[in-house]
């Protein structure tokens, strides 16, 4: 089954990890590069998680009341039977659910995740193919440079002065996107100014 991708904003909303060990850490560290507030539960396994900034430490087992208030919850620890208990009281709360490595018991996929700053790819295979999803990932981080967030970032500011100076469309976006080719082209080293310059050039433009 494909899975339509959200993108949304999370930060400062509250994600609830059941679990320790390794695979419940890089659930967290991901999350945690969203801003998310994490809460994690677990008897044993937790202390590396006690570097990681904006999380919550609970050294026990899971209870019911611990989904409370709660946005999303991952399941993450070794016994079927508590990841079990996490998804069916998740799902009676509506309360989004992933269990790691049981599809069955997920009302969501986490996806696989190549970030750089703002630019996010997310990847999944349906559950079929997690080994798919990581040549995927490692295919599109070996063919884009570091610097595209970094681009990203200065296509925000680039597009809403585009919007203020071109008063054409078909203008406005063949600008934007020579603009964007001349970043790539010069490993963003293009100054603000030479960027403005020649988006007022095209807005002085006629038609």
């Amino acid at each position: 089954m494909a899975y339509f991708p959200f993108f949304m904003d999370i930060t400062d909303r509250t994600a609830l990890i059941v679990g320790g060990g390794m695979t419940a850490y890089r659930k967290a560290e991901i999350l945690l590069s969203f801003g998310v507030r994490l809460t994690v539960v677990s008897p044993n396994n937790t202390a590396g998680f006690y570097g990681l900034k904006n999380t919550k430490i609970i050294e026990r087992c899971f209870e019911d009341a611990d989904i409370e208030g709660v946005f999303m919850v991952v399941a993450a620890t070794d016994s079927r039977e508590t990841n079990r208990r996490v998804s069916i009281l998740c799902q009676k709360n509506k309360i989004p659910v992933n269990v790691v490595d049981d599809i069955e018991l997920c009302t969501f996929i986490f996806p696989s995740i190549t970030k750089h700053g703002d630019l996010v790819c997310g990847i999944s295979s349906g559950g079929n193919g997690p080994v798919i999803t990581q040549y995927i990932k490692e295919t599109i981080n070996n063919s884009i440079p570091d610097y595209i967030g970094d681009i990203n970032w200065r296509m925000g500011s680039i597009r809403e002065l585009a919007k203020k100076t071109i008063p054409c469309q078909q203008k406005r976006a063949d600008t934007i996107r020579s603009v964007f080719k001349l970043l790539m082209n010069k490993r963003n080293s293009v100054s603000d100014a030479e960027i403005e310059n020649i988006i007022k050039k095209a807005g002085d433009k006629n038609d």
